[in-house]
This record gives C-alpha cells, sequence and structure tokens, in this order.
C-alpha cells in the first residue's frame, strides 16, 4: 500500500470519525435523557470525555493529513500524533470496560444500541485501525506510552473525587464496589498502560515493515 493511499484511507476514517462524534455529543445536549438530570451530565463519562479528544484529535491530524496530499508537508505533526495516541488508548480502555464490565451489568441493547454503537465500538475500532496500520509517521518512544495513559489518570483523579471523597457522583462504572476503589483504580491505570504499551508496540513493528 502506497503512502498516498494510506494518507487517503486514514483521513478517511478521522473524517468519519470527527463528525459522527461531534454530531453525537452536540445532538446529545439538545435531548432529554431518561439516565441523566441534566444534558451536560455526558461529560461526567470517560466515554464521552475520550470520544471527544480522539475527535479533537482526528481533525487534527486531518488538516496534516490534507497538506500531505497536496504535497505542503511531509507527515503529522508529533504533537497530533501523540493526541492521538492518547484518545485511542482511552477508546480501547472503554471498548474493554464496556464488553468485560458494562455490558454484563447494563446489558448489550444499553450499551451498544443507538449512539453506544459509534462511541462504544466503531470509534474505538476505526481509531485503532488507522493509528496503529495507517498513520505510519512518527515511532512512539517508550517514553511516549505514559503520556497515552495520562487522560486515563487525569479522569481516575476526578472519578475518585466524586464518587469517593466527595460522593457527588454515583459510581456508574462500578470502580468503588464494595468500598474496593484502591485495588481497582490501580488495576485499571495498570491495564491502561498495558494497553498503551501495546499500541506502540504494534504500531512500531507495522511502521519497521512499512519502511522495510
Amino acid at each position: 500500500m502506497t503512502v498516498r493511499t494510506r494518507t487517503i484511507l486514514s483521513l478517511i476514517i478521522n473524517a468519519g470519525v470527527f463528525l459522527a462524534t461531534t454530531t453525537i455529543v452536540i445532538t446529545s445536549l439538545f435531548i432529554k435523557s431518561e439516565i441523566l438530570e441534566h444534558s451536560y451530565h455526558t461529560f461526567m463519562f470517560f466515554t464521552t470525555d475520550s470520544n471527544i479528544l480522539t475527535a479533537i484529535a482526528s481533525a487534527l491530524v486531518m488538516i496534516c493529513e490534507i497538506k500531505i496530499l497536496q504535497g505542503k508537508r511531509t507527515t503529522v505533526a508529533r504533537a497530533f500524533t501523540l493526541l492521538k495516541y492518547a484518545g485511542v488508548v482511552g477508546l480501547m480502555l472503554t471498548f474493554f470496560t464496556v464488553l468485560c464490565l458494562l455490558i454484563p451489568i447494563y446489558g448489550i441493547a444499553m450499551e451498544w444500541g443507538g449512539t453506544g454503537l459509534h462511541m462504544h465500538v466503531l470509534a474505538p475500532v476505526l481509531s485503532f485501525v488507522s493509528f496503529v496500520f495507517l498513520e505510519q509517521h512518527t515511532k512512539l518512544s517508550l517514553s511516549d506510552a505514559v503520556i497515552g495513559i495520562l487522560p486515563v489518570i487525569i479522569y481516575g483523579a476526578v472519578y475518585f473525587l466524586q464518587v469517593v471523597v466527595i460522593k457527588n457522583w454515583m459510581d456508574f462504572y462500578a470502580f468503588n464496589s464494595g468500598g474496593r476503589w484502591y485495588l481497582i483504580m490501580p488495576l485499571i491505570i495498570a491495564i491502561s498502560f498495558a494497553m498503551s504499551l501495546f499500541v506502540r508496540f504494534l504500531r512500531n513493528k507495522v511502521r519497521e515493515r512499512t519502511e522495510g
């Protein structure tokens, strides 16, 4: 596959993720929910936040890809790549949290139905595919793996404060089940770091084979 073909495919995926996520998030602010007291409460969920982060990163990567196709630059800006990296790791955590934890609790219809199909399945899978297999401009270092989990750490701190300390949020992710946040939350961060390392390893391997 040529660089131009990979860039075009990545551009299409990034555009799709950006447009779908933006439409869903904006629309959700104007639709009354039976679950949320206020529409803006959607921002309490890591699913929403990680999808927004990835959508922003996708838009920034798109700008670089358009310029690459126009011959105005040769690579995607490293800062945009790292932002997309963090978004992809966040979406992977979202995907597996929904699959392994939330579907058994709330059911597949609730988690994968409607907009959940995009936010919980399509966006994570498509973003992973584009980042790992198509966006081969920057090699990721081991230290970059830490950047990949920064959103998880930041959200984890907010979640801990709101659920355990202030008790302002319900424990909708069940991370404080049985009062065992001190076991579950570090485990989530460790799993996220393993995902970050996996994404880095696979992306770099694909990049090496592509260049070879």
